[in-house]
């Protein structure tokens, strides 16, 4: 990459790392993540800017539908705390398996990091969109495992009809910008249905394994205040008791490790069409 190039990159990472601050999106912390996110995505492949374009795709997306209704989700308990704004953990946690792809491609060159970015990328975006669409859903959800047991909204592993579409539309979108960027042709010049196809089952792959993995690995607590079952260690100011689950993988574990998930499953589409 040129030193122009760069410097627009940077010179636009951090005004939307600003922009993003100012309207709620990420909080300081989450703000010193997103560039350190986005430098080396950037930096690191051939043509890293659009790689940045479809991770930022994530960011923005993410955002509005975390935003949406949520007073709605917030009245069900079941919004994101602090108003919506990501903490440098969601975002690590959301961006860490693209860093390595995006680095992977600068120093080998090979189109299967480009595949696994976009499964990367289309896993947090379908995840995000299940777990912010699937809590309006005006039925109670299904644990994933136990699909005859309903679980309150926002249990870690439920899922709906309204959240299973939700998927779909955020693997399609990331598959379809994808598409308009050019991003074919560099992977041995697929055809735009095989490239939005591997977005596709990669992200519903990834978002899958979330759900499966929040269903039955996932540590879950009883708040010894109101009695709310969370994903939290701490609520109502409180440390909760564990009733489940293991107290190393909380959500931002799960999430880290349903991109890599997602990564994997779109290099072995890659390596196999």
């Amino acid at each position: 990459m040129d030193l122009l190039s760069l410097s627009v990159g940077l010179f636009i990472i951090l005004i939307l790392g600003l922009l993003s601050l100012k309207v709620g999106i990420v909080d300081h912390s989450g703000l010193i993540a997103g560039v350190l996110v986005g430098i080396p995505i950037i930096i690191a492949p051939q043509d890293g800017l659009k790689w940045f374009i479809l991770v930022l795709a994530f960011h923005i997306v993410a955002a509005q539908f975390t935003k949406y209704k949520y007073e709605v989700k917030r009245r069900k308990d079941t919004a994101q705390e602090k108003g919506g704004a990501r903490g440098w953990r969601n975002v690590i946690a959301n961006g860490a398996t693209a860093i390595l792809m995006a680095l992977c491609s600068g120093i080998w060159g090979n189109p299967i990091f480009l595949a696994g970015f976009i499964g990367a990328v289309a896993t947090s975006t379908s995840d995000t969109l299940a777990t912010e669409i699937g809590l309006l859903n005006p039925k109670s959800p299904r644990l994933i495992t136990h699909l005859n047991k309903k679980v309150p909204p926002g249990t870690s592993g439920g899922i709906t009809i309204l959240g299973e579409l939700a998927t779909i539309l955020g693997s399609l979108l990331i598959g379809l910008l994808a598409w308009v960027l050019g991003f074919d042709g560099y992977l041995l010049e697929w055809s735009s249905i095989i490239l939005i196809f591997i977005a596709l089952i990669a992200g519903f792959a990834g978002s899958t394994f979330d759900s499966f993995l929040g269903a039955s690995f996932q540590g879950i607590y009883r708040c010894i205040i109101c009695g709310k079952i969370t994903e939290n260690k701490v609520h109502c100011k409180r440390n909760a008791n564990q009733i489940r689950g293991f107290g190393l993988l909380d959500n931002n574990l799960v999430n880290l490790t349903s991109t890599i998930v997602g990564a994997i499953s779109a290099m072995l589409i890659f390596s196999i069409v």
